[in-house]
């Protein structure tokens, strides 16, 4: 089976969507099926953002459809939440949407871009792929899409368990966190920084914190300096796949802190990993908790229940107990097959 995938945006963006594309095209070649993939030239890089996302909307609807059929491609996938209209016409074309979120917002092009996707879909009945069962709940619930047949193509974690097993096992540093964090509103910083951070390092764990890759990030920690300048307190900056790997497994816990999450790829990254996580109680981690019944999975309220937690893991003297492991080998070659 010849798959075409649109990475086209990942040409340009390193992080969100296209760490899960690259994931899911590491993964079909893994699994034996022959994978073509366009993306952006370097030099798209340079463009302003919204002229970057106008040509990627053209590529989209008028060239990538012609390349699928000049690369005789079995199915065209295209995972950024839009479709070429002409590929559903054809019915090669397969959409992955990730979120509502752009449809929260106000009136805008992009709203307005998704919205006819959308609508199309729903005429043709067309095949839809999500990332995960509580998304595909959601997008049945929205009724956006009619009778489309609703399918999850997993978050998958291919190049990161390569990435784990190349690195030699450290043993773990008791009592040392791995914040999971970002720039954007969702992840919540400031708050992590005026109501949770404080605590744990008051009460002598040690945090590095990945995620924050701007150069005006470090002046939100400012609060913290004693802790940045004692070495309690990292901020790892920019990081290679490799060192993060690395990170995970250096840390006792893994950290993710979030208010909405599309998925939360952090819980599993940690547990593959071999570390307990501890995650703020959110639908999207708490379900990952009970379709894995992963019990070294801890959910958190509020900043009290947080410290809480930090202070019974703190006196548990046993490993954490294994990672059975998030079957997304077996649901990637499921929901590809199901596409025919």
């Amino acid at each position: 089976m010849h798959i075409l995938i649109n990475d086209f945006i990942g040409g340009v963006l390193d992080r969100g969507i296209p760490h899960y594309v690259r994931n899911i095209i590491f993964g079909l070649e893994e699994e034996g099926f022959r994978v073509s993939v366009v993306r952006a030239p370097a030099i798209c890089r340079k463009l302003p953002r919204g002229v970057f996302y106008l040509i990627a909307v053209l590529f989209e609807q008028a060239v990538v459809p012609v390349l699928g059929l000049f690369k005789r491609a079995d199915i065209t996938l295209y995972p950024y939440n839009s479709v070429a209209v002409i590929d559903l016409l054809t019915r090669r074309g397969k959409i992955v949407i990730h979120d509502l979120e752009q449809l929260n917002r106000g009136l805008s092009p992009s709203k307005l871009y998704y919205l006819a996707c959308y609508r199309t879909l729903k005429w043709l009945k067309s095949p839809v792929f999500t990332i995960m069962e509580l998304t595909r709940q959601r997008l049945i619930e929205s009724g956006l899409f009619g009778e489309c047949p609703i399918t999850v193509l997993p978050v998958t974690f291919y190049a990161f368990e390569r990435l784990l097993a190349a690195v030699p096992r450290p043993v773990k540093i008791k009592n040392s966190l791995l914040l999971c964090t970002g720039s954007n509103p969702n992840k919540d910083f400031d708050t992590v920084v005026s109501d949770y951070l404080p605590k744990a390092l008051a009460d002598g764990f040690s945090v590095a914190v990945v995620g924050l890759h701007k150069t005006t990030d470090a002046t939100r920690l400012e609060s913290l300096g004693s802790y940045l300048q004692g070495g309690k307190l990292k901020l790892c900056g920019q990081l290679s796949d490799a060192e993060v790997a690395a990170e995970y497994l250096e840390h006792d816990i893994t950290w993710v802190h979030s208010l909405r999450e599309g998925f939360g790829r952090c819980v599993i990254e940690g547990r593959l990993a071999g570390s307990r996580v501890v995650c703020s109680n959110i639908p999207e981690f708490s379900t990952q908790r009970d379709e894995m019944h992963d019990r070294e999975i801890y959910l958190y309220n509020d900043p009290a229940d947080f410290m809480a937690t930090l202070d019974r893991l703190a006196h548990t003297a046993t490993p954490p107990a294994p990672f059975d492991g998030y079957p997304y080998r077996a649901m990637l070659r499921s929901a590809i097959e199901s596409a025919f």
